[in-house]
């Protein structure tokens, strides 16, 4: 499970910024997620709360997570566009997303697959 190594980095990224800051709370953080990022977010919300409540200035932190559209470009028909309807097993490594107009799995992944700190509201 990468959510809780990833709800790791994040506090302790968001805490050193805090710190260098002279901040001593955090009230909000803003994570955008892409939808091809592979992150279960009930299971990301679960380890951040366990991470958070053993640091003092994110125990009482709001969690906002928006999600990045996954875009892809198709190598075979030229399609770009946003991806609706993207697989829920996410138990391969890599998956292959699949042209919605032309069907080909000759694709390149555009955007959706990031994993960004937006904002830290103190």
């Amino acid at each position: 499970m990468h959510e809780f190594s990833l709800a790791q980095t994040v506090l302790e990224t968001i805490v050193s910024v805090a710190k260098q800051k002279d901040f001593t709370k955090i009230k909000k953080i803003i994570l955008k997620f892409g939808a091809f990022a592979l992150i279960q977010e009930d299971q990301f919300r679960f380890c951040f709360e366990i991470v958070q409540k053993s640091i003092k200035m994110t125990e009482k932190t709001e969690l906002q997570i928006e999600w990045v559209p996954g875009e892809l470009k198709c190598l075979n028909c030229n399609f770009e566009g946003k991806i609706e309807n993207l697989p829920q097993d996410h138990n391969e490594l890599a998956p292959i997303f699949q042209c919605p107009k032309c069907k080909s799995y000759k694709t390149e992944i555009l955007s959706g697959t990031e994993t960004v700190i937006d904002s830290i509201i103190v």
